[in-house]
């Protein structure tokens, strides 16, 4: 809360369509105040999605998180080594997805 504060999220995010955060690992930690949950709580009904190097919860998981879906880069690559090797293209990858699925018509 103090560096979203320090960053002046509240206000960066007024506007925006979508927030995306990330993390490397999205696991049952995550839920209990990792950075990425304290971001949807912090972004005031805007839609969050969350991108991860790996992603251990469900869709149910994430229900009153305030995080509305997430990727993990190991849906695309699943050896988390390749990942972590070449993180960019299965990022461009995961960026297009967002766009389809949460801000195309």
């Amino acid at each position: 809360d103090v560096l979203l504060d320090l960053l002046g999220f509240g206000d960066a995010v007024h506007d925006a369509a979508l927030v995306i955060t990330g993390e490397g690992s999205l696991d049952a930690q995550s839920l209990r105040g990792k950075a990425p949950v304290g971001v949807a709580r912090a972004a005031g009904g805007v839609p969050v999605v969350a991108v991860a190097g790996v992603c251990s919860l469900t869709a149910e998981d994430l229900v009153g998180t305030g995080i509305s879906a997430a990727y993990a880069l190991t849906d695309l690559e699943p050896d988390p080594a390749r990942c972590r090797a070449r993180p960019g293209p299965l990022l461009e990858r995961t960026a297009e997805r967002i766009v389809r699925d949460h801000l195309c018509c």
